[in-house]
């Protein structure tokens, strides 16, 4: 087993943070996201080799838990690396650490192996999965929770899908539904909490104007944390897009 992973430093800079000074949700997963697309370019399978190819690999599944948000001005170093490849399923593990070495945060994530042209999974060809260094270190012991998402929303906002929400593969980028999940927070939470635990499943894609409706309910509480269920669909033809559950805990 080949133990290598793929290390890269990010500084948190003023437009990627919070009324508090510390990086974002969005940030962290823009850090993630680039470090994985990095990833796959140092080893000659960048975006543009993809498409060359009529591929790409489309999110399916995160599971990240948040220990600490850097604060502006500080540096962290993402680490990632595949930790299994199987049929057009490709396993990403991810590790982030502050100038200290302490982890701030950890992440597991599903990806699939898409062809752009049929709009439908593809197997992972044997030369793309040689070219990785795939190290089967997980980041979590426990498997992916299981989600059961039979339940109605009691806060709801609906969005148009603009232009700007529209990334490479033609659809709605990954990180746009988390977007329109915080959104969807009562201002009381997204102001006295911070998210600590992102559970999310990508089931549909989203195209522009699109009507989408997220909506959210507090599914377990105490003192110090929150756990919300959420749900993404669109208006349009009534199609679930995404289902995730967050932890906040009080700041």
């Amino acid at each position: 087993m080949d133990n290598k992973r793929f290390s890269k430093e990010y500084e948190i800079h003023y437009y990627e943070t919070n009324s508090f000074q510390e990086a974002t949700p969005i940030t962290l997963l823009n850090f993630l996201e680039d470090s994985a697309i990095s990833n796959s370019a140092s080893v000659g399978y960048g975006v543009k080799d993809l498409l060359d190819i009529g591929a790409c690999w489309v999110l399916y599944r995160w599971f990240i838990k948040i220990y600490r948000y850097p604060m502006l001005g500080e540096k962290i170093l993402v680490q990632t690396w595949p930790s299994s490849f199987e049929r057009f399923y490709g396993y990403r593990q991810f590790l982030a650490n502050d100038s200290e070495g302490k982890v701030i945060l950890k992440a597991d994530s599903i990806w699939i192996f898409f062809n752009i042209h049929k709009r439908k999974p593809m197997r992972i060809p044997d030369e793309l999965a040689k070219a990785y260094h795939i190290n089967g270190t997980k980041v979590f012991d426990e498997p992916f929770p299981d989600m059961d998402f039979d339940f109605k929303p009691n806060v709801t906002k609906d969005f148009l899908v603009r232009r700007s929400d529209i990334d490479s593969n033609n659809h709605v980028n990954n990180k746009r539904y988390v977007d329109w999940i915080i959104e969807t927070l009562p201002q009381h939470i997204y102001e006295n909490f911070r998210m600590t635990s992102l559970d999310i499943i990508y089931k549909k894609e989203a195209v522009i104007d699109s009507i989408i409706q997220s909506g959210c309910m507090v599914e377990s509480e105490d003192t110090q944390n929150l756990c919300l269920a959420h749900k993404v669909s669109d208006i349009n033809n009534g199609s679930e897009l995404v289902a995730a559950k967050t932890v906040w805990q009080k700041k």
